[in-house]
């Protein structure tokens, strides 16, 4: 238990609301993902931690920082960084590292990831969230980072396949790295709040499959939608994020109490078979 708070500590970059100078050191590692069951597959991520993570750093940065990225490639094969519209460092060849200082762009959703061997770098693991806040934004935020899993790729991409897309049929679903129960026990993922207080989740999709995730209780505001702006502002219970895209999505609790939350798609409730080890959380809510 310990140690899984740790983790969850050392990827969490929460800064002041004041600009700043930040920096970041990312280490590129290779390591082992171990899931509710035991079931363990080869894993690849983005780390500041000095041990091997569940998922890669969750990055938030404010509206102004200047951010010094240095990244550091820890394996034997080449690999690279890339922020959506922001930049891309390049090839990192094996055991090199590269550094660029650039300023935070506009407050928003960004994911980080590597560009090469795409997509099967980023399903290994290598792809990140990253909130540029804006200032004085004092906000709860909650942050649910979505993937799944194929016990075979992760077997066959290390030795250098390529499986077939429209082949892929994932057996295990995680948010911010963790199946249910341990998604409860992630300060990140976690929503806890009161009563009368905005609370916000952003919800990125870094896996290959659509997830709709349902809430039980209340209903939620629709933010931001990267998939489709259009649908913005509407108020509902359900909201599909699809691959490589994001919602930020916002609520009032109007009672108190323990509410579901889950993936609509009812496979991902799912890990290794078993129910609801899988994209299943709570939303616990003090009066």
């Amino acid at each position: 238990m310990k140690k899984f708070i740790l983790i969850v500590v050392s990827v969490f970059f929460y800064l002041q609301s004041n600009a700043a100078n930040v920096s970041i050191r990312l280490v590129i590692k290779n390591g082992v993902l171990e899931f509710n069951d035991g079931t363990t597959v080869y894993y690849k991520i983005f780390t500041s931690s000095a041990t091997f993570a569940n998922n890669s750093d969750l990055l938030i940065f404010n509206e102004g920082d200047i951010v010094t990225l240095k990244v550091v490639n820890t394996t034997s094969e080449n690999h690279g960084l890339s922020i959506t519209g922001v930049l891309n460092l390049g090839v990192i060849t094996a055991s090199d590292s590269i550094q660029q200082t650039f300023n935070a762009p506009p407050a928003g959703v960004y994911r980080f990831f590597d560009p090469l061997n795409f997509p099967y770098n980023e399903y290994l693991g290598l792809s990140g969230v990253i909130h540029v806040k804006a200032i004085n934004d004092l906000t709860p935020y909650f942050y649910w980072d979505l993937r799944e899993h194929q016990l075979t790729w992760n077997e066959s991409i290390p030795l250098g396949n390529s499986p077939i897309l429209n082949t892929y049929q994932p057996y295990y679903f995680t948010i911010n790295g963790n199946s249910e129960p341990n998604i409860n026990l992630d300060i990140v993922a976690r929503v806890i709040g009161n009563v009368g207080s905005e609370v916000r989740i952003v919800i990125v999709n870094n896996g290959l499959s659509i997830h709709s995730m349902h809430f039980h209780g209340f209903h939620a505001h629709l933010l931001n939608n990267s998939k489709n702006t259009a649908h913005e502002g509407r108020e509902k219970d359900t909201f599909p994020v699809y691959p490589k895209e994001y919602v930020v999505l916002s609520f009032v609790p109007d009672k108190p109490g323990e509410y579901p939350v889950h993936d609509h798609n009812l496979v991902a409730v799912t890990g290794g078979g078993i129910y609801h080890a899988g994209m299943f959380t709570t939303l616990l809510i003090a009066p």
